[in-house]
């Protein structure tokens, strides 16, 4: 279904953008040049009907935002041959609009989907829905350009402007901010890394310990450094369940979370990005007091359950370092001093629906709500004391 009210709105400010193009051309401008100028304008207003998808909300103020050098150049060019007979009856690239869904903060996302099967054709499509974006007042745009479709990145960095965002195995995303008097405002690549340390005891009062076949801990080069498991966290995985994960996966041990004992937060760690590692305490499932090792060998040389001294006492451990502390608060958890900080699985509010969101803090319950502790008349005021 076509919106109609979109659609006239977008052809309303493409066609004044075109005027003051027009108003800006030197009087030895041509009258011929300008009524193919008119004609174009007027055809792009038509296709972007088709499919811009452009919603009043977003699409009705025109934007102070400059072009590219060459993003609105392709459109005019190809409707140029077209008006001279050289392309046939119909464009050979006939620029048609991207597809794309509205963002909340005034930009678009590209739907993949709807590139076209050419280069030569998704190049006069992006030139077009570019100049259709700026006229609009569109904000930030969102390129995702997937890895078959590889050859396209380099015309869109250095054609139309776009940065390289983030990459993952199966895409590139490109963005590009168009307001030219405003700071860039699109929310930069993840800056951290994350990552757990898992601290299990047995009936024994042992703790497991592990030895890794590589790296700067491995068993080759440090043959006495016996450390916790630990690894790293999973996209649109739980700190618990990564914990529970990790230690599954590297020793054949089941497990069951029971809290964080600490955070580590440092910077510059893996290629100039940030990270944060948890300190987990974790018990071996359905309440055992013991639980045999299977060593996953590919990534350790070897795993044991070890008493707690050779865990504290470690000679590759610096004292006073973030990880004396960290291996402190393991013996005062296991010492039952210690609890550390629980976990519940929270609405994410703010009228959003999705899954829950986990929450880490000393007091993991459902009675601690600060709408409930207002209601209770205890925080300030003539309430509180």
């Amino acid at each position: 279904m076509i919106r109609v009210a979109p659609v006239i709105a977008a052809r309303s400010l493409l066609l004044r953008a075109l005027a003051r193009t027009l108003a800006a051309t030197p009087s030895s401008t041509s009258s011929a040049s300008t009524i193919r100028a008119g004609a174009v304008g007027a055809r792009l207003s038509l296709r972007l009907s088709s499919r811009a998808h452009l919603s009043s909300s977003s699409l009705t103020s025109a934007g102070a935002a400059s072009v590219h050098p060459r993003a609105a150049s392709s459109e005019v060019a190809q409707e140029e041959l077209h008006e001279r007979g050289e392309g046939g009856a119909s464009p050979p690239n006939a620029a048609v609009m991207l597809g794309h869904v509205e963002d909340r903060y005034g930009g678009v996302i590209i739907d993949p989907e709807s590139f076209p099967p050419t280069a030569e054709a998704f190049f006069a499509s992006l030139a077009a829905s570019m100049a259709a974006y700026i006229t609009s007042g569109v904000r930030g745009v969102w390129l995702k350009i997937p890895s078959a479709r590889a050859e396209l990145i380099g015309h869109a960095v250095h054609e139309q402007g776009f940065v390289f965002h983030h990459a993952e195995q199966s895409y590139m995303m490109l963005t590009r901010w168009l307001p030219a008097d405003e700071e860039n405002l699109l929310p930069p690549n993840a800056s951290h890394q994350v990552g757990i340390g898992a601290f299990i005891t047995n009936g024994k009062g042992e703790v497991l310990l592990v030895q890794e076949r590589r790296g700067p801990a491995a068993a080759s080069s440090r043959p006495a450094f016996w450390k916790l498991p630990t690894g790293l966290v999973e996209q649109g995985e739980d700190i618990p369940a990564a914990a529970v994960r990790e230690v599954l996966e590297e020793t054949g041990v089941r497990t069951e979370f029971v809290s964080i004992l600490g955070i580590r937060h440092g910077h510059n760690i893996a290629f100039g990005k940030s990270d944060m590692f948890f300190l987990v305490a974790l018990n071996i499932a359905d309440g055992a007091a013991d639980h045999d090792i299977v060593i996953q060998e590919q990534e350790l040389a070897a795993a044991a359950w070890k008493p707690l001294e050779e865990m504290a006492n470690n000679p590759h451990i610096m004292p006073g370092s973030h990880m004396d502390h960290l291996y402190g608060l393991c013996l005062e958890h296991a010492k039952g001093t210690y609890g550390g900080m629980g976990w519940q699985a929270l609405p994410m509010g703010f009228n959003r629906g999705g899954p829950d969101v986990v929450t880490y803090s000393n007091a993991p319950h459902p009675e601690v709500m600060g709408k409930k502790g207002l209601s209770a008349g205890s925080v300030g005021g003539a309430g509180g004391g």
